[in-house]
């Protein structure tokens, strides 16, 4: 199932990735994250980080490392796209990353992560729109239980339509 979440510039910035957690209620720390073609601001109070790890294209943290780090970090994704995932993974050994800016088939209904056993993966896109696309039935259950934080969410097929 594909969700997105249209963010029209509201009192709620989604792309924040605190904000995108407590809003949703996803527990960080139940996965490891992998995320790729990235690219985010990083700050700390009113100093940019230039040496965050969310300025690099691809990565991946423990739920406790992302968690322990947007303690300590304001992160803001322009683009790229989060991929929950329960076992450990070395992003050397992963055939193919997902990408979101200029990748028609991410626009696609029948889009499939490119990595496997994935819970959920999240596209953010240009501050526009998050697209959050899983077959868990608990991430689509708690999702639909905070749908009042975004009033915006729609299906994808709504999406595509509109």
């Amino acid at each position: 199932m594909r969700y997105c979440i249209k963010d029209y510039r509201t009192s709620i910035n989604p792309h924040q990735l605190d904000t995108f957690f407590s809003y949703t209620q996803i527990s960080i720390t139940d996965y490891n994250w992998i995320f790729s073609d990235m690219t985010a601001y990083a700050s700390k109070g009113q100093q940019e980080l230039e040496d965050s790890i969310f300025r690099q294209d691809n990565f991946i943290l423990t739920g406790q490392e992302l968690d322990k780090r947007l303690k300590n970090e304001e992160v803001l994704v322009l683009f790229g796209v989060m991929v929950a995932v329960k076992e450990n993974l070395n992003i050397k050994d992963i055939e193919q990353l997902p990408v979101i800016e200029d990748n028609e088939h991410y626009w696609e209904e029948d889009y499939v992560s490119p990595i496997k056993n994935t819970v959920m993966e999240i596209g953010f896109f240009d501050g526009e729109l998050i697209v959050v696309t899983t077959d868990n039935q608990d991430v689509v259950n708690t999702l639909k239980k905070n749908v009042f934080n975004f009033p915006n969410l729609i299906s994808f097929k709504e999406y595509l339509e509109s």
